[in-house]
């Protein structure tokens, strides 16, 4: 028979088929794995949960899980039985989960703890290790998180670490028309700053916040988008909530083609979009390009203010509803 894949909330599935499911689960990750643990954990039964899994005919080959959580989607409990492995099935329903959840929630991190020798396989899908390894009942796991907004022109993705990302990262802030208006200045010397710096920007990830590569459908990489809070001045702030700060770095042969405001604009959507109403923009008050930038994406001008790096910056505030 042929092989099929389904998706329903555990209420949804027959008991015998939901069964077969939770059994093939232990068999892998209690009995195979040697890991005592919960594995029938409570959250295959959260508002929002799901389950997914190939089948042939009542045989089930393979499983994982969604998660609708508050600021995330979560894939989990990836299995395989034994007898089915090799045969694609794992993938093909990774392909389905991810799919699923891009239609549902775009730009939307989706985010899953990885056993650390299976990092490879989910980066096929777009996952990149998002923070520091862990153990988990002694098997040694990595957090991984797969970002992906579509506008018409552009991809907005997750920053690698392939030897293509790392290079166009340092070949663009090795240049002083980028760093320009940007903190001290100061240009990257040495291509082993950009994995320092993409370590600063993986602990910016928090829900849709994080700092975005910006391509074309083709692949051609374009520039940064960035959404993270933002740090008050000494002595700003008042015991106020961060702000959330919105920005964009761009290669001086994407400058002049519209890149920045369209990837700009899907991403300030989509924060007001996930519930961030207000949403700030602070440039050197000399970058006229980046001014113009924001004012195309709809925020307005307020002015120049200190209350943010401790110093003055021409302040653009975008609130949605």
């Amino acid at each position: 028979m042929a092989v099929t894949v389904h998706r329903a909330p555990v209420a949804d599935i027959a008991p015998l088929t939901l069964y077969r499911i939770l059994w093939m689960r232990v068999t892998v990750f209690v009995v195979e794995q040697i890991a005592a643990y919960p594995e029938i954990d409570g959250r295959d039964i959260e508002p929002g949960a799901e389950l997914m899994w190939a089948q042939d005919g009542d045989d089930v080959l393979a499983t994982l899980r969604l998660l609708r959580e508050p600021a995330n989607t979560r894939i989990g409990r990836v299995a395989t039985a034994p007898h089915a492995r090799g045969r694609g099935i794992a993938a093909d329903l990774m392909r389905a989960a991810v799919g699923q959840l891009e239609v549902e929630a775009p730009g939307v991190p989706i985010l899953l703890d990885a056993q650390a020798h299976l990092a490879e396989w989910y980066g096929r899908f777009g996952f990149v290790v998002s923070g520091a390894p862990f153990a988990e009942d002694g098997i040694p796991h990595v957090p991984m998180r797969r970002t992906r907004l579509e506008t018409p022109n552009l991809i907005l993705r997750e920053w690698t670490r392939s030897d293509d990302d790392r290079a166009f990262l340092y070949d663009m802030y090795r240049r002083p028309e980028v760093r320009r208006f940007l903190g001290d200045g100061r240009v990257m010397a040495d291509p082993g700053e950009v994995d320092a710096l993409l370590d600063r920007w993986a602990g910016l990830a928090e829900g849709v916040l994080g700092v975005r590569a910006v391509t074309t459908r083709e692949g051609r990489r374009l520039g940064s988008v960035l959404l993270k809070r933002i740090p008050w001045s000494r002595d700003a702030g008042d015991g106020r909530e961060n702000d959330v700060e919105i920005g964009w770095h761009f290669h001086p042969d994407a400058w002049g083609a519209g890149s920045a405001t369209e990837a700009a604009e899907a991403v300030l959507t989509l924060a007001h979009q996930r519930g961030i109403r207000r949403v700030v923009a602070v440039t050197n008050p000399a970058n006229e390009a980046s001014k113009a930038v924001a004012e195309r994406i709809g925020m307005r001008p307020v002015g120049t203010t200190r209350e943010y790096y401790d110093a003055e910056c021409s302040l653009f505030v975008a609130e949605g509803p």
